[in-house]
């Protein structure tokens, strides 16, 4: 796999067999809403771009850390905000410092893996006191790309299996964004009333509940699969999909969501978690497609998921 950071800017271009791309650590511009994100990511065997570029949602690229919320509160948008960074071979170390509105320490560590991985290793630092702490994370994606999720089949236990599951438009639910909780304490996070704050007001439809963390995207040649830890995501979002003429605002946007956390913060707490995001032609094959999350949680397994915050 090779590497190269630009000479000025904070853009690492990586290439491997099978991903080429770029990571913006930082655009580098006085004011964004995106200053952090992947783009121009190409699936080299077949050809096909995966981010979104030429959609509604270019500017925001794939792979971000976004909003930052808590009880009935909106706190910052992270990708909105400038980070400090350290460049890695391999991808770069994001740091967002404690701010009066946000009292909170954010690292976010980008790694670029062979032949077809992204990680970020995220660690928060609580210096405050949040509720129901929520730091949400998105995942952009190609206009031809259509978004699903592995929900349970049976909503009142959690015996039975599982069922994998497109996000379609619905009358039932329509101009609303579609999240599906791990459970029923997640279910009434979504609704206490966070959406309406901050800038970009949303309505959340909540629908079953998750089988895993894990939403994909796909044109059923090339998946993008985005997943977390089931300890530490609370809600996996995807939008509806809708053919080009009846498409509105939320179809248009091709997401993926990840709701991290979603537990009280205090003065002191230290947690840590990582989000994977992986493209390949998995052919939308469920066998395929759980035995890369299966990977994902094998090697995550011994990391520890809290750490002492230093005074």
């Amino acid at each position: 796999m090779t590497f190269h950071w630009h000479d000025t800017k904070d853009e690492l271009n990586f290439e491997s067999e099978t991903l080429t791309g770029t990571l913006v650590a930082d655009c580098g511009e006085e004011t964004s809403n995106n200053r952090h994100h992947i783009k121009n990511l190409i699936h080299n065997p077949t050809g096909t771009r995966v981010t979104p570029e030429g959609g509604m949602m270019q500017g925001a690229g794939s792979f971000t850390l976004f909003r930052v919320l808590a009880r009935s509160s909106w706190l910052t948008e992270l990708r909105a905000t400038r980070p400090s960074v350290e460049r890695k071979e391999d991808g770069a170390i994001l740091i967002w410092e404690p701010t009066i509105k946000h009292q909170v320490k954010t690292t976010a560590d980008f790694s670029i893996k062979d032949p077809n991985i992204i990680d970020i290793d995220i660690s928060i630092e609580g210096y405050a006191y949040y509720p129901d702490y929520e730091l949400l994370c998105s995942n952009y994606v190609s206009e031809q790309l259509s978004g699903g999720l592995f929900v349970r089949q049976n909503e009142l236990s959690d015996e039975g299996g599982h069922e994998k599951i497109l996000v379609t438009d619905n009358a039932a639910f329509h101009g609303m964004y579609n999240f599906f909780p791990r459970d029923e304490y997640a279910a009434h996070i979504m609704t206490d009333g966070r959406g309406q704050k901050g800038r970009w007001y949303w309505r959340l439809a909540c629908g079953r509940r998750y089988a895993c963390p894990l939403g994909f995207a796909t044109d059923g040649q090339v998946d993008v699969l985005f997943m977390g830890r089931p300890e530490d995501v609370y809600a996996v979002g995807a939008t509806y999909a809708a053919d080009a003429e009846h498409a509105d605002g939320v179809a248009r946007h091709h997401a993926l969501y990840l709701s991290l956390f979603g537990r009280d913060l205090h003065p002191g707490d230290g947690r840590r978690t990582q989000v994977r995001l992986v493209v390949d032609g998995f052919m939308n094959q469920e066998e395929r497609l759980l035995g890369v999350y299966e990977a994902f949680l094998s090697d995550v397994a011994d990391v520890e998921r809290t750490f002492e915050v230093k005074p």
